[in-house]
């Protein structure tokens, strides 16, 4: 057989070079209807900027195979190998290699030493003075008592939930439920490890002891050491958060404040990476977003159980959560907007997750710039109802004309006189042909990601 070859062009004018792919054996291309492609392997230098290829501490492989519709980079480096789906992606992981390699400085450094072994002195005296004068420490919360119960009540809340779904597992009432998002990209390559066994007595202390540690400004110094490395401090590294929180709490405890990792991590050593993160996740307590979390999906109609099971979902940071919520948020006039919630409750990895809030970040744009939406729907993706037919905003990197696309394509229920693909990313050749041939519009789209607009 003949080797296979794709061409797949990005934006609105740019074509990459032909690609070409191991031929198929005779058992793969039986199966394989022939209007089917394979999906291209990409070149890492094609989709990155030259500086971001390599540093001192990792290397992104040039092969960046795709999955129909997303690229999958892979990013070897001192901190473990990474992969990231989308060059947005990629960048935030490179972004945090930098930020790990400049807290290993400062967690050398005679200062950080100090701090570590002061650390757990500090904190005994300042816990030990809550329990014993719990009024007169709490009316020294700067936001005062009535916030402060709120953000613990909403913290105790959703941990001793959490805590509950990893003894019974997902299928007994917890927050991951069946449904479409499941079949979105970015579909689990693994499965999830299970956490380790826990009491709940054990767990629930644990949860309690960090809220009563941000009392005295844990949450706000972890914040503060992200900021300045302009990283997540909700990020879904695993490696990073717990070097943000070994940081943090000696910091924090042991009275260094954020001046001395300032010195060690200036911000013109790191990679600027916009999209990642905005003011209002560094500069807004963790408490007042899952508050504020709550109360607007339940302003947009959403029933508690729902809102519980959202705000307790594994696959989404805190970070993530709040996107979702401002991008509903920002739909104003849009029905049905609490739709969205059975989709996202039913994605199964951290890439899913991000797909859905992507997906409704490009909505809420479309609908306040371009075209207004009337009506959002989520199955089996979110997409957007307009007064001439549907809008389907898609942050994909790579569509190719595989299966996924050709059922999707073809679904009766979308069947309308108007419908468009807003595509963040490329289609091969054949995917524009066949798709304008069922009568979609693609539209390249690009809009930026998380707005940063107020959450309060």
């Amino acid at each position: 057989m003949p080797t296979k070859r794709s061409r797949i062009s990005f934006g609105a004018a740019t074509i990459l070079s032909v690609l070409s792919f191991p031929p198929l054996c005779a058992s793969e291309s039986e199966q394989r209807p022939a209007a089917y492609e394979e999906p291209p392997v990409l070149k890492a230098s094609d989709l990155l900027p030259t500086e971001m290829l390599s540093g001192p501490r990792y290397r992104v492989q040039e092969a960046v195979p795709t999955d129909g519709l997303l690229a999958w980079f892979t990013i070897d480096s001192d901190f473990g190998t990474l992969r990231a789906a989308s060059p947005e992606m990629a960048k935030i992981r490179i972004n945090e290699i930098g930020a790990l390699e400049q807290l290993e400085s400062f967690e050398t450094s005679d200062l950080a030493k100090d701090g570590f072994k002061r650390s757990a002195k500090e904190l005994g005296d300042n816990l030990s003075h809550l329990i014993d004068e719990p009024e007169e420490t709490l009316k020294g919360v700067p936001d005062g008592i009535g916030r402060f119960f709120k953000r613990t009540y909403r913290a105790a809340k959703t941990g001793v939930q959490t805590v509950q779904d990893r003894r019974t597992g997902p299928e007994e009432g917890g927050a991951v439920v069946a449904g479409p998002g499941a079949n979105l990209p970015g579909a689990p390559v693994e499965p999830e490890q299970a956490p380790p066994d826990m009491s709940t007595a054990e767990e629930s202390a644990r949860l309690a002891g960090k809220t009563t540690a941000d009392i005295f400004g844990y949450s706000t110094q972890r914040r503060e050491i992200a900021k300045q490395l302009r990283v997540d401090p909700y990020t879904s590294n695993p490696v990073l958060a717990k070097r943000l929180d070994e940081v943090a709490w000696s910091g924090f405890s042991g009275g260094l404040g954020v001046t001395a990792l300032k010195a060690l991590a200036p911000g013109s050593a790191l990679v600027s990476v916009t999209s990642s993160a905005s003011n209002w996740v560094w500069d807004t307590p963790p408490g007042d977003l899952r508050v504020w979390n709550e109360q607007t999906l339940l302003g947009l109609g959403a029933d508690q159980d729902s809102v519980d099971r959202f705000l307790r979902h594994p696959w989404y940071t805190l970070t993530l959560r709040t996107r979702l919520v401002k991008s509903l948020n920002a739909l104003q006039g849009v029905a049905d907007r609490n739709s969205i919630l059975p989709l996202a409750l039913s994605v199964t990895s951290f890439d899913q997750a991000r797909f859905v809030v992507e997906s409704t970040e490009m909505l809420s744009e479309i609908h306040g710039s371009i075209v207004p939406i009337g009506r959002l729907t989520a199955d089996p993706t979110v997409a957007g109802w307009t007064a001439n037919g549907l809008i389907v905003p898609a942050p994909v990197d790579a569509m190719s004309w595989t299966p996924m696309l050709y059922n999707f394509a073809h679904r009766p229920d979308l069947s309308v006189v108007e419908r468009t693909i807003y595509i963040r990313g490329g289609a091969t050749e054949l995917a524009q042909t066949q798709l304008a041939a069922l009568g979609w519009r693609l539209r390249p789209w690009t809009g930026a990601l998380d707005t940063g607009a107020e959450t309060r």
